[in-house]
C-alpha cells in the first residue's frame, strides 16, 4: 500500500463519487426547498451514484440517502394518486 501499486485508487474514486453525490443531493434539496424543478437527469445521476457505492460496498452519505428516500416516497405517492385517478 502506498507504494504506487494503485491500491488506493478505488477508495479515492469512491470517495469522489460520495463527494459529488453529496453535492448533487444538496442541490436537489435546495431546489425542493425553494420550489424549483428537480430534473430527471439529477435523479438519474443520484441513483447511478448510489448503485456505484452499493457495488463498492461503500456507505451512502447521509444527504444522498435522505434525498433519495424522499424522492422515492414522493414518486410512490404520485403513482398511488395516478392509480386512484385511473380507477375512477
Amino acid at each position: 500500500m502506498g507504494n504506487g501499486d494503485g491500491s488506493g485508487a478505488p477508495n479515492a474514486k469512491i470517495a469522489e463519487v460520495q463527494r459529488l453525490a453529496t453535492a448533487l443531493a444538496a442541490r436537489v434539496r435546495y431546489a425542493q426547498l425553494v420550489g424549483r424543478p428537480v430534473y430527471e437527469e439529477q435523479i438519474s445521476a443520484l441513483v447511478s451514484a448510489a448503485r456505484l457505492m452499493d457495488e463498492a460496498n461503500a456507505p451512502w452519505p447521509p444527504m444522498v440517502e435522505e434525498v433519495l428516500t424522499e424522492l422515492a416516497k414522493s414518486l410512490d405517492g404520485a403513482d398511488a394518486a395516478a392509480a386512484a385517478a385511473d380507477a375512477t
